[in-house]
């Protein structure tokens, strides 16, 4: 049997205010004032993972291509769009690999907030199994419905046009060397991913349960962090498992991170 394939996916990035992803930055305090304010530019990327028996696999497909339509004016103004081209449509990310949108057998979200699982809309009306955690879609169609949390959810991907399929429990393993891991904190059903490589070794990609290496390395959690008690067991459970395997840790926006791997076309 072929060796598991394994590549990084680039889907442009973000700029907003750092508070949002690392706790009192740029927090008043009595002796200091309120300091300078910092923003911080976030890499939107995903993972593409040929399988030997599965084939193509995606975990995260970024934003929908149309985002300045289907984005709500105030997301675009927290959250803006400051680099998204062509080249990073998904399709033309799979090209640059040598596939196509007609190659993928499966796509993993790691969480279904609008830059993560927008990029589904190429396969509305396909049976490509799109598989999230139970208590994320359940969560997802609970904001968006009653629009407690619209804006980070979006109606246009929450859509039984779509085959979704929902994954149980606390861990899984959905195929040979791909297990998944239920890492809640940011939202309720968030999925990191652990994918096990012949010769590169472990890969875990975190999506947003940590946002950048200063969350993970610092115990440092951001405003973005709902759950915090679920955050902390999220954070043992992913340095547990590095520890255990060796493994690279890659996080859902770092810019830095992403470059340092994204270096190597493809992994095996």
């Amino acid at each position: 049997m072929s060796k598991m394939k394994f590549s990084l996916l680039d889907f442009g990035e973000l700029t907003a205010d750092q508070g949002w992803f690392l706790e009192a930055s740029g927090a008043w305090t009595l002796s200091g004032g309120y300091p300078t304010k910092e923003v911080r530019h976030l890499q939107m990327l995903g993972a593409a993972i040929e399988h030997p028996k599965h084939g193509l696999i995606l975990y995260e497909v970024g934003p929908v291509a149309t985002w300045k339509e289907m984005w709500p004016a105030p997301v675009q103004q927290v959250f803006a769009v400051t680099k998204y081209g062509k080249e990073n449509h998904l399709d033309n990310q799979l090209k640059k690999l040598g596939y196509s949108l007609s190659d993928v057998k499966g796509i993993i979200i790691g969480h279904m907030h609008l830059d993560h699982a927008g990029g589904i809309e190429h396969f509305r009306g396909t049976q490509v199994p799109i598989y999230a955690h139970e208590d994320e879609m359940k969560y997802a169609f609970y904001a968006v419905a009653t629009k407690e949390d619209f804006g980070a959810y979006l109606p246009h991907y929450i859509d039984a046009a779509f085959n979704w399929k929902a994954i149980h429990g606390n861990e899984f393993e959905i195929f040979e060397g791909i297990t998944l891991y239920k890492t809640p904190g940011h939202t309720p059903g968030l999925m990191a991913i652990q994918v096990d490589l012949k010769d590169a070794g472990t890969f875990i990609l975190t999506s947003d349960t940590f946002f950048f290496k200063e969350n993970y390395e610092g115990s440092a959690p951001g405003w973005l962090i709902r759950d915090m008690a679920g955050w902390r067991y999220s954070l043992q459970l992913i340095q547990n498992l590095q520890l255990r395997k060796n493994a690279n840790v890659i996080f859902g926006h770092d810019i830095e991170v992403f470059k340092h791997f994204a270096a190597e076309k493809v992994y095996t």
